[in-house]
Formats: structure tokens, C-alpha cells, sequence
């Protein structure tokens, strides 16, 4: 189980430029510790409420309409409010001022990114780094898309090149252990995660997805150390409170985890992976009428999730109500055909119904 999906880029190309674009689609949708950090110190744009004010950056580009900067400054704040058909509409304003520059080509790679227009963003990636081959930044934002497509084997390939254009920077150690897990290569994501910790010790974001990649590759005691350096850093983390209950869990300690789901469903009230995880404690504790109680309200709340509807499978399995269990599992092989857990839990209900 993969969390929140990780990465971010800090060198290459001109200063502004990691503090302008990098920083809103890295910690709006990544939630990285350096990007992070760089966009709430500052950026492009007055602030407002700690963001960048699109009203006040508006008045820059009316005060010098031929400035390119001004309208990256916009462009910046409107990402950052989330209006993106408007960003993207400034940015390609700017690009008209200048149809070369690799940090508005990056921009609007970024726009593109957070309004969900993956392959558009590889394409407008791809050209800011054909505009600034030295600039690390293109190649992690290519890389991200890339992986939204599902073309994890190419994001690798753009993350070490991210990497190698900026030695000092975890991020891309840490998008390529997203890359590598997506690919079933949790052990390559462990090293790759360990790279990003000795360039910062204190990341949480690496020592977060290095638990997930250890429960991965089987090793729970591992996991738990990973989990718990995290939650020293940031207490309240409930991705890490999530990774150590699935550590517990697959270490038997059934409990323990169920305990600890708890706890990580008050954190998150949100976390399916909490909700689910606490049914399959439950589950696995033999409780299995509490189990489908607790993954039905996850299921009310999360209905195109195919994860809780494979755990309500295994519920109503367990209780013996095989053609609801049925039902159940088909419904997550819709969501999500190329589950594997889906499918397999799917085969051994219907032959237990000689179907």
C-alpha cells in the first residue's frame, strides 16, 4: 500500500523558478517536507491568509501588462486557489510574451498537472526541459505525469535525471520510490527511499513511504521503525499512524492494529485505509458482524473505492453470505480491473458457489 503519493523537485533553472511553480504542484497535490516548507516561507505574489493573493498579483499585470514575471505571478496564484481554466489562460499569456521560456513552459506544465490533463502536462514538461536542459525541476514534473498514466517506467527514467541534475535534492529519490512500487519493486524503493534520508534525515515523507515499501517486501519490524522515526517527527501524521497498524496487522499482532485503526480513523475520519484496515482487524479477530458494520459506513462514504468493497467481500464471505460477497467483488473489479486481490477474491467466492 502506497501513501499519498510523494515527490518534488528543488534545483535547476533560475532561483524563482522552484519557489514559483514547483512549490504549488508539489505541496498542493504532494505534499513533500521541502516543497512544502518553500511555499509556505514564501514564493511569487503577495500573500493573503498565507497564500499567494490572486487580486493583488491581478493589479501587477494591469500596473505592467508587458511583464512576463507579473503574469507568472498570477498564473501562481491562481493555481494556488485552484482556478486553474484561469491559470493556465495567464500562463499561455505569458508564453505569448515569451514562447521560450522554460520556467512559463514548466508553469503551465504545472496547471495542466493539478487540472488533471496528465498527458498534456508530459508534452508541456517535455518542452520546459528541451528549453533548460539543466533545470531539474521539468524532469520531476514529467516524471509525476508520467506516473499518472501509468508510465512509471519512463517517470523513473525522468526522476533520475532529476536527480542527477540536482545531487542535493531527496525529492527525486523519493518519486522514484513511488515509481518503483508502482512497478512491484519494493526493495529498489527502499534504497531509493534511504538515498532521500541521507540527504534529509528529518524527512517524513521518505520515512513514511520507506514503512509502506518495508510492509511491501515483507519486512514488518523494519516498517514499524520507519513508522514510528515519522511519527517522532510529526505526531499527528496519520499516514504513518495507517502504516504502522498495517505492519501490526500483517505481523499478526491483530489487536494491537485494531487498536491503532482506531486511533488512525480519529485522526483521519477521511482514511479509507484506515476504515478498511480497522474491518479487516476486526476480521481477523473473528468479529466479523462489527467488521461489515464498520466497512459498510466506509463504503457509504467512499463508494469508488474498490478497496472497500473487496474487505466488504471478504465480510460478507466470512459470514457466509457468498452472493452478496460476489456482488461485492465484482463491483471492485469494475472500479479497478486490473486488481489482482480483487480478482483472485473474486475466483475462489464463485468457486465456492460451483460457478
Amino acid at each position: 500500500m502506497d501513501g499519498p503519493e510523494a515527490g518534488g523537485g528543488s534545483g535547476g533553472g533560475n532561483s524563482s523558478s522552484s519557489d514559483s511553480w514547483a512549490a504549488p504542484l508539489m505541496s498542493i497535490r504532494f505534499g513533500t517536507d521541502a516543497d512544502r516548507k518553500r511555499w509556505e516561507k514564501g514564493g511569487r505574489g503577495e500573500k493573503k491568509g498565507g497564500r499567494a493573493d490572486p487580486a493583488a498579483s491581478e493589479e501587477a499585470v494591469r500596473r505592467d501588462p508587458k511583464s512576463i514575471d507579473a503574469r507568472m505571478d498570477h498564473a501562481v496564484a491562481l493555481l494556488a486557489a485552484g482556478r486553474h481554466g484561469e491559470a493556465l489562460a495567464t500562463v499561455d499569456e505569458a508564453l505569448r510574451i515569451d514562447r521560450t521560456s522554460a520556467e512559463a513552459l514548466a508553469l503551465r506544465g504545472a496547471v495542466l498537472f493539478n487540472a488533471s490533463r496528465h498527458a498534456e502536462a508530459v508534452q508541456a514538461f517535455e518542452r520546459a526541459a528541451a528549453a533548460d536542459p539543466g533545470g531539474a525541476e521539468a524532469h520531476m514534473g514529467r516524471a509525476m505525469a508520467c506516473m499518472e498514466i501509468g508510465r512509471n517506467a519512463d517517470a523513473i527514467e525522468s526522476f533520475a535525471e532529476a536527480a542527477r541534475l540536482d545531487p542535493a535534492s531527496p525529492d527525486a529519490r523519493i518519486g522514484r520510490g513511488i515509481a518503483l512500487i508502482r512497478m512491484g519493486r519494493p526493495g529498489e524503493a527502499v534504497k531509493s527511499y534511504d538515498e532521500a534520508l541521507r540527504l534529509d534525515p528529518d524527512s517524513v515523507a521518505a520515512h513514511t513511504k520507506k514503512g509502506f515499501a518495508l510492509i511491501e517486501a515483507g519486512r514488518r519490524r523494519r516498517a514499524l521503525a520507519a513508522f514510528a522515526r515519522a511519527l517522532r517527527l510529526e505526531p499527528g501524521l496519520a499516514d504513518a499512524h495507517v502504516g504502522t497498524c498495517y505492519a501490526l496487522l500483517g505481523a499478526g499482532r491483530h489487536k494491537k492494529a485494531l487498536a491503532a485503526f482506531t486511533r488512525a480513523a480519529r485522526l483521519d475520519p477521511g482514511s479509507v485505509y484506515a476504515h478498511c484496515g480497522r474491518a479487516r482487524a476486526l476480521l481477523a479477530l473473528g468479529l466479523l458482524k462489527r467488521a461489515l458494520a464498520a466497512i459498510d459506513r466506509a463504503a457509504s462514504a467512499n463508494p469508488g473505492d474498490s478497496t472497500v468493497h473487496i474487505v466488504r467481500g471478504e465480510a460478507l464471505y466470512g459470514l457466509g453470505r457468498a452472493k452478496e460477497a460476489c456482488e461485492a467483488l465484482e463491483e471492485a473489479c469494475r472500479l479497478d480491473p486490473d486488481n489482482k486481490d480483487a480478482a483472485a477474491a473474486l475466483g475462489m467466492v464463485r468457486d465456492s458457489m460451483g460457478r
